[in-house]
């Protein structure tokens, strides 16, 4: 079996990556699971023969083969002429004629990893792209969000993973929750799509009724290697800056409840070994996994933002709410409250969410399901049925596999759920910048 990940990484040029499966070399979400699977595959006995095509070059530990590429078309060009079985790459509308140019003689396979949501243009594409053997989305509800459409029926998951060192910190070493101060949290990039100005928003009312609060900001706009302006605090693009500033400033200064910390790496852990309270995208709108959610989680911290796909999925420990403008009143009650559930959120994380368990799906999707014609999971029993009409979703694609013409006639429900989804950020979008 030979496989090969691409991944465009002029953002990450010269970084070492040697202990990487220790600890993430302060990187976002995306890039950190591409570069960590494909080491944790490439060195581990498995009968996978691996490369890693990059456009730039890194350090990666001993034992990984790196191939540099100009772009997707000569990665998977390349891939041919080697006789590359799947070529995984990450899922970007940019991507959509690059792959129709390369027609469908290839031997190589894509395997489209899916961080992001798929719009529909892209989900019928795939479907209908014999070039495309699998999507792969990084939790079961994101899966589930494409249900009664054709590009289902290539659709699995695969859940993200975390951390090794998460999992060398003792239980014992961990302060329950309920004893804990009065900390809340945010990690994330400070951008509109990640949600902060609904938690800058909301933090006045918490200080109300909780005057010792404190917020500690963990990020910055930039997160993701956008160059913009920034604001008068260095936290987010100028313009999105101030709109929420307000909420955090009194008289051009930064209330004392408030700490921005910058980009971190494992220091952060320093200071979520403190946290009660996280709080990651509040907004939810672009969430498809969360790491951070996981990691506050693992070091004993309650999360509250909004109901989500990811969410709905990680976020074993907190409380989920319907409405962003109910925010402030889960945040008052979590940090009010002194129960504690941490050694059954650590199991199921552990269970889920390790790079042990992780690796064993990419295997078992490499080496068996995909060769197979197989799936990693059951489209059966649903979870969260009554989530943006799952079960509706599921009964109209029943029907769908019955009569397969109708999936050119009817439109998939989540079609009307994702048109709402983008009026909301543009309401919201506009409301804000």
């Amino acid at each position: 079996m030979k496989v090969a990940l691409f991944f465009e990484n002029k953002f990450h040029e010269g970084r070492n990556l040697t202990n990487i499966e220790k600890a993430n070399p302060c990187m976002a979400g995306t890039p950190y699971m591409f570069f960590l699977i494909g080491q944790l595959l490439a060195k581990r006995d498995n009968g996978i023969d691996v490369t890693m095509m990059l456009t730039h070059s890194m350090n990666f530990s001993n034992g990984v083969r790196i191939e540099l590429v100009r772009n997707l078309a000569e990665a998977y060009e390349h891939c041919c002429r080697e006789n590359t079985d799947y070529l995984i790459i990450k899922h970007a509308d940019s991507n959509y004629n690059i792959i129709r140019k390369l027609g469908s003689k290839g031997k190589t396979r894509l395997i489209i990893w899916c961080h992001n949501f798929v719009n529909f243009k892209g989900l019928s594409f795939y479907a209908n792209n014999p070039l495309v053997g699998r999507l792969i989305t990084v939790s079961r509800e994101q899966a589930d969000c494409y249900r009664d459409h054709l590009a289902f029926q290539k659709t699995d998951y695969i859940y993200n993973c975390v951390e090794n060192q998460l999992f060398d910190v003792s239980a014992d070493s961990i302060i329950p929750s309920g004893q804990r101060q009065h900390i809340v949290t945010y990690i994330g990039a400070v951008i509109p799509g990640k949600g902060f100005h609904i938690l800058a928003k909301a933090w006045p009312a918490v200080l109300k009724e909780v005057p010792d609060a404190q917020l500690y900001v963990i990020g910055n706009g930039q997160l993701y290697g956008d160059k913009f302006e920034m604001g008068t605090w260095n936290l987010a693009e100028k313009k999105y800056e101030a709109s929420f500033m307000k909420y955090l400033t009194r008289n051009d200064h930064l209330i004392p409840s408030v700490h921005l910390l910058g980009v971190l790496g494992s220091k952060k852990y320093d200071i979520l070994a403190q946290t009660k309270v996280g709080v990651p995208n509040p907004s939810g709108l672009t969430e498809t996994f969360c790491i951070s959610a996981v990691e506050m989680q693992m070091m004993g911290a309650v999360i509250v933002s909004k109901r989500c796909p990811a969410y709905l999925d990680t976020v074993r420990n907190g409380h989920l709410t319907s409405n962003p403008k109910h925010l402030s009143k889960y945040i008052i009650s979590a940090l009010r409250s002194t129960k504690d559930s941490y050694a059954s959120t650590r199991r199921s994380i552990k269970e889920n969410f390790s790079q042990e368990k992780v690796i064993l799906q990419w295997e078992e999707l490499l080496t068996h399901a995909l060769p197979r014609n197989e799936r990693l999971h059951p489209s059966l029993p649903l979870t969260h049925p009554d989530f943006e009409l799952k079960r509706w979703k599921e009964a109209m694609r029943q029907i769908k596999t019955r009569h397969p013409w109708l999936y050119q006639i009817l439109p998939s429900i989540s079609l009307f759920v994702e048109s709402w989804k983008k009026i909301q950020w543009a309401i919201w979008k506009r409301a804000i910048l």
